[in-house]
């Protein structure tokens, strides 16, 4: 047997040197060349990193201003470029963003496997093993950074809903008594309003096991782009937003998406909505259109959340009206049971048994992935949610999906209901 050091060989010269006496060290050595030793390829790729950096800075300078973003990127550029993404992505029926992430994990692990084993083979020196691969993590880094901030991140500089629909005056809070009564009443119509669309799309009050939308997802996903149009009409948004981005991608891995307690995503690299399949058929047709709001420049997920409810209450499908109002329901008396505990056990029991059950079915799906490696999974997978939400401007990271229900409140104080009627 022999010590790591032992075969250090100078290649220039073929001859064999003395090991060094520290072992492992020999192999990091930069005086010595092995015969799998790979050029830097400084130049190149510093030049690509440079790039990156500017184009990164740039974007940064441009979310500086709020007119541009708003005007030139949100309702120009960023729509245009989203749509074209989700066109050339759409020709595929499956999930291309998916495939990407399946590609670039394999492509990651060869190279970083065929670095480690060339280096435990004394083939290939630990230190140039280690600069190409961050010299090369480094470009590839932010290429992708980069392309992100082109193609959509630059939303994340846009103003916050409630400032770019001028809807200041609503958002104040007036005496807690009000609120609250304003809060129930608003949870009442939600209640009544998510039975009589679970009656409507059921044919009974207990469709006796958790509900699933009868027909192909494709159609339940063009109701929810008619609703998108009835909501860009409603709230004088721009007329890109109402144009469709294709049919939402159900993920293959979506067993992987439960450990990671991932409902949906987008991808703004292909420009696809996409979703887990696995998930309770009630929070489907929600999960789509919330995604979809994001193919729509909305980055933040309160109002991915607001735009999502909008839209399935629009749609002429009651299955997906009623996923609306089921989550908009949920987050009104989440915050009801803050305030008046008891006359929010009041509106639960005006649930249909159906509801009732869809609920405990929604709540108990994830609950099987709180415990023991697969909590741990979803805890990571929630901090780097987090991370990447602050990160990109948005208060309170994750916590900013329960914001919706400010939004809700907001619609409701402006509208006096937010319950849609088609002669709206």
């Amino acid at each position: 047997m022999f010590e790591p050091g032992d075969e250090t060989v100078n290649m220039r010269e073929g001859k064999r040197k003395d090991p060094l006496p520290i072992g492992w060290f020999a192999l990091f050595t930069p005086s010595d060349a092995m015969p799998k030793d790979r050029g830097l390829h400084l130049k190149r790729r510093l030049i690509i990193m440079g790039t990156g950096v500017i184009v990164l800075a740039a974007a940064w300078g441009m979310g500086q201003s709020g007119a541009f973003v708003e005007n030139s990127y949100a309702n120009g550029f960023g729509q245009s470029v989203g749509r074209g993404l989700a066109f050339v992505s759409g020709m595929l029926p499956t999930s291309l963003g998916e495939m990407l992430i399946v590609l670039l994990a394999l492509w990651l692990l060869f190279v970083g496997g065929r670095g480690a084993w060339y280096v435990g083979w004394r083939k290939r020196r630990a230190l140039n093993a280690v600069a190409c691969g961050g010299l090369h993590l480094g470009a590839l880094g932010l290429v992708i950074l980069a392309l992100f901030y082109v193609f959509w991140g630059l939303n994340y500089f846009r103003a916050p809903l409630v400032e770019r629909q001028d809807w200041q005056q609503y958002a104040e809070n007036g005496k807690p008594d009000e609120e609250t009564e304003l809060l129930y009443e608003n949870c009442k119509e939600l209640v009544a309003a998510t039975n009589a669309n679970y009656l409507a799309a059921t044919g009974s009050e207990d469709y006796g096991s958790p509900s699933q939308f009868a027909g192909q997802v494709t159609v339940l996903d063009g109701e929810i782009d008619i609703g998108y149009e009835r909501v860009q009409s409603e709230l004088k948004l721009d007329e890109s937003f109402a144009a469709s981005r294709g049919h939402a991608k159900p993920v293959a891995a979506s067993d992987l998406m439960n450990y990671l307690q991932i409902s949906g995503f987008y991808f703004p690299w292909t420009g696809e909505a996409n979703y887990n399949r696995l998930q309770p058929g009630c929070s489907i047709p929600f999960v789509i259109a919330h995604e979809k709001a994001h193919q729509r420049c909305i980055t933040s997920e309160d109002e991915a959340n607001f735009f999502g409810f909008l839209a399935c209450t629009r749609s002429d499908d009651a299955y997906a009206r009623y996923s609306g109002y089921l989550f908009a329901q949920r987050q009104l008396l989440g915050e009801l049971f803050k305030q008046d505990p008891e006359r929010a056990k009041e509106l639960l029991e005006l649930r249909y048994p159906g509801v009732q059950r869809d609920v405990d079915n929604l709540r108990a799906y994830w609950q099987r992935f709180d415990q023991g490696v697969a909590g741990e999974v979803g805890k990571a997978s929630h901090a780097v949610n987090d991370v990447y939400l602050k990160t990109n401007g948005v208060r309170g990271g994750v916590e900013s999906y329960q914001l919706s229900a400010k939004l809700l409140i907001v619609y409701a104080k402006k509208r006096g209901t937010l319950i849609w009627k088609q002669e709206d």
